[in-house]
């Protein structure tokens, strides 16, 4: 496998790094965006990550999967930007005065509201195994842990799930 911080990248490592990761992109995003519940700290990671997935290329193997070693990566920026963000201060955010929703918006909001009461792993493990519908295999792999433990985790996050879609978000 070549070196690729060791020398200049060429048009064919462009190339193969374009076709490993823009198929990609969009379920890294949808993570990032399930981990942060901030659409810009989701670009901002997911921007992160791809570098990052650049200077790791040779770390993926042929037999490995693009998908998962690089939404890996995703959990990985998303963890780092939120140990950062928690040690800075936190800057009020203003209320903003919603006039009227229409119904199948409001269920929307309602699961949005759940997911973002949700820990971060419990978000993070319902993301990839139910909006990107990865196997339990997979989603082991994207979170470094066991797949008992994600057998563990789904079942005790979709549960936590269903309690919040029953209880309304408290006021602050």
């Amino acid at each position: 496998m070549p070196d690729y911080a060791a020398r200049p990248a060429s048009a064919d490592d462009e190339r193969r790094f374009e076709l490993l990761i823009e198929p990609h992109l969009g379920e890294a995003f949808t993570l990032a965006q399930a981990l942060s519940t901030d659409r810009s700290l989701a670009q901002d990671a997911v921007q992160s990550a791809a570098f990052k997935a650049w200077r790791r290329m040779r770390q993926l193997r042929g037999d490995g999967s693009a998908r998962a070693w690089f939404l890996a990566i995703v959990v990985n920026e998303c963890r780092s930007t939120w140990r950062k963000r928690m040690a800075q201060p936190s800057e009020a955010v203003p209320d903003v005065e919603v006039i009227s929703w229409p119904q199948a918006i409001d269920q929307r909001l309602d699961v949005r509201s759940a997911m973002r009461r949700l820990k971060r792993d419990d978000r993070a493990v319902l993301s990839l195994r139910f909006l990107m519908d990865m196997s339990v295999e997979e989603s082991a792999g994207v979170l470094g842990i066991s797949v008992s433990a994600v057998k563990a985790r789904t079942a005790r996050a979709a549960f936590r799930f269903r309690e919040l879609m029953n209880q309304p978000e408290a006021a602050e």
